[in-house]
């Protein structure tokens, strides 16, 4: 028995954000002795261009909402399978960034999710992976496929990063790239065909205690804390092992993937990780550029827009890695 994808939606807010509107709303400066030089440096290493934010009646949930809606549009018949709902958002916290304004306290979204389906199912929220929930979640959702008590589950990751990165507070250029999104994946349980191969190949990943201060939310909560000096380089190390690990367990080589689907980060760092593991840029996913970084949800965005314009095929194999706070890292190695 495998687990395959057959459904992928996404959704974008409303805002988009140039260069020059983030720098004209952004309270803090970079620590350099030119402020133009320190900027002109970060456009160049992140070849960003624009970015999505949420409006003033948009968060987590809106958009966790319009993805479902766009994945289950061309099958709606999939809501009445799904069985297990598994919702990857690091950026819902109560009190600060609820997903109801009605209940401040509440940051859970898959009762909400739950709900929008109209069926009483099993929902969990997946919280402390950060940027690699999405894969996380895939991964707990492959488990439990596996099991006799659910047949189809419903992965959602939405992520409002926006509100972390014009504070007075940041001082990372990192913050330059935040962005909102959501991504949604069905999963279903199909039976594997003798030289057809479907479905979710395998995950790996681990998470690095001791790194947990190098990238995490500010004490004020409006505010991240990144330690670029450090956490670049350790997520090259992270992104490439992680994606050397799939490959070689697998008895792949990187002619044998179709796509290598990354964590949307800053792009210096991915070239960094395809110069590594030998990875041709015309194998490489990457929308990080037009759409910001958006956390865990930017790889099931960024598979959704890839599925809806075409460019990823049925059938294709899809390397995907992250990296994010904890220090968490994943890999997911899947054919669509």
């Amino acid at each position: 028995m495998n687990v395959e994808i057959v459904a992928a939606g996404r959704s974008l807010p409303s805002d988009r954000v140039s260069n020059e509107e983030f720098w004209s709303r952004a309270q803090f400066t970079l620590k350099a002795e030119s402020e133009e030089h320190a900027r002109e440096k970060l456009l160049r290493e992140t070849r960003m261009e624009s970015r999505y934010w949420c409006g003033p009646d948009e968060n987590t949930w809106t958009m966790a909402r319009a993805a479902i809606d766009n994945t289950l549009r061309a099958n709606p018949e999939l809501a009445d399978e799904i069985d297990l709902v598994l919702v990857a958002s690091a950026s819902t916290l109560a009190g600060y960034s609820p997903p109801e304004s009605s209940a401040t306290g509440m940051a859970d979204l898959a009762p909400l999710v739950v709900n929008h389906l109209g069926r009483n199912v099993l929902g969990m929220d997946i919280k402390a992976c950060a940027c690699t929930g999405f894969l996380r979640a895939l991964q707990v959702a492959d488990a439990m496929l596996a099991t006799k008590q659910h047949t189809t589950a419903l992965v959602v990751a939405t992520e409002q990063t926006s509100r972390f990165a014009v504070a007075q507070s940041n001082r990372s250029g990192f913050c330059s790239i935040l962005a909102d999104a959501a991504g949604a994946v069905v999963l279903r349980q199909t039976t594997a065909s003798v030289g057809s191969p479907k479905g979710l190949v395998d995950h790996v990943g681990y998470t690095d205690g001791a790194k947990r201060s190098w990238m995490m939310f500010g004490d004020d909560l409006e505010s991240l804390v990144v330690r670029g000096s450090q956490l670049g380089p350790t997520t090259i190390e992270l992104l490439t092992d992680c994606a050397a690990k799939l490959l070689d367990r697998n008895y792949l080589s990187v002619a044998d993937v179709d796509w290598l689907l990354p964590v949307q980060t800053h792009a210096g760092l991915i070239d960094e990780v395809c110069e590594k593991l030998l990875w041709p840029q015309d194998k490489l996913l990457w929308y990080g550029d037009k759409v910001g970084f958006s956390g865990s949800a930017s790889i099931p965005s960024a598979l959704a827009g890839a599925i809806a314009d075409g460019t990823v095929r049925k059938g294709d194999l899809l390397l995907a890695v992250a990296v994010g706070a904890g220090l968490n890292c994943a890999g997911s190695l899947f054919y669509y």
